[in-house]
């Protein structure tokens, strides 16, 4: 059995979009919904408890949002399935892309997880993973090390051109992650300290740690609308990305990689007054403190 694992925060409109897709594209029986609503607002639970009922769902309510990490091992920890597919709100099925995956794990033991490539509203494809995220990534970028090294960084562009072939990549975008359950446990979930953000990157390093591939199929697809979650608080969403890219970061890498990426991402800033704002977090001896659940680090 396949469990869908979708958290809901202000965005039941979209939730039940995504719950109605998985009814439609996946056969019966074989999948259980959980839905985690992470505290939101009394009339946007209205909305999502009756739907939930209806489907069958099984919907747990948070009083307060407790951020992407937490609020999916809460969901992961009352999942009965086989395999745990986590899911943005803002996703829709579009064909039944999770089964062959599964079928796919199952003949091959050494893969961690995997996701189909993501298709944006207007029908084209969309890059669906990131190359190793660190000083090179802030230095020059991906384009650059795709060019010159086109083995060990796969163009992200060319790949989905590729019809059925999987392909292993660093790490897969966090809006649709598809995991055995017990490789999803055996590397400890998701790192609760984390709010928001970089949450692939962490998962990918404990996967990697443990030989374990993460792939992306271009055979197969879904719909994704892309920050449909955080696009009503920018500015708090980005300062959040800087403080979990320099928390995950620094757990895999020594003093001296840490200090580089660091000056690295505070000489970005530096040229770029609008976001300067975001300057005490990459300075800041504890990056945590400066995050959303501490209320803008004013705790």
């Amino acid at each position: 059995m396949i469990s869908f694992i979708i958290l809901n925060y202000n965005s039941s409109l979209l939730t039940v979009k995504c719950i109605d897709s998985i009814v439609k594209q996946m056969p019966a029986d074989s999948y259980e919904i959980v839905v985690v609503d992470n505290g939101s607002r009394p009339e946007e639970y209205d909305l999502l408890a009756p739907f939930c009922q209806e489907k069958h769902c099984c919907l747990v309510r948070q009083a307060v949002n407790t951020g992407f990490g937490t609020g999916n091992m809460i969901g992961a920890s009352v999942a009965q399935g086989d395999y745990l597919c986590f899911l943005n709100s803002d996703v829709v099925l579009v064909e039944d892309c999770v089964t062959p995956l599964c079928q796919y794990m199952d003949a091959h033991p050494n893969v961690g997880c995997m996701t189909p490539v993501q298709q944006k509203v207007d029908g084209r494809r969309s890059r669906s993973f990131r190359h190793d995220s660190g000083c090179w990534h802030e230095l020059v970028g991906d384009g650059l090390r795709e060019r010159l090294f086109p083995r060990r960084f796969p163009p992200r562009d060319s790949i989905l051109k590729v019809s059925d072939q999987p392909v292993s990549v660093m790490q897969i975008n966090g809006s649709f992650m598809l995991f055995p359950a017990r490789k999803f446990w055996a590397i400890g979930g998701f790192d609760t300290s984390i709010f928001l953000y970089y949450e692939e990157y962490d998962l990918a390093m404990r996967m990697r740690m443990r030989g374990w591939q993460r792939m992306v199929h271009p055979k197969y697809t879904f719909l994704h609308v892309h920050d449909a979650s955080t696009s009503a608080m920018r500015r708090q969403a980005l300062k959040e990305n800087f403080v979990s890219k320099i928390y995950t970061y620094r757990k895999y890498h020594g003093l001296l990689p840490v200090l580089c990426f660091r000056c690295l991402i505070a000489m970005q800033l530096l040229v770029k007054p609008r976001k300067w704002y975001i300057l005490p977090v990459a300075l800041s001896g504890n990056v945590l403190k400066h995050s959303m659940r501490f209320g803008e680090g004013k705790r």
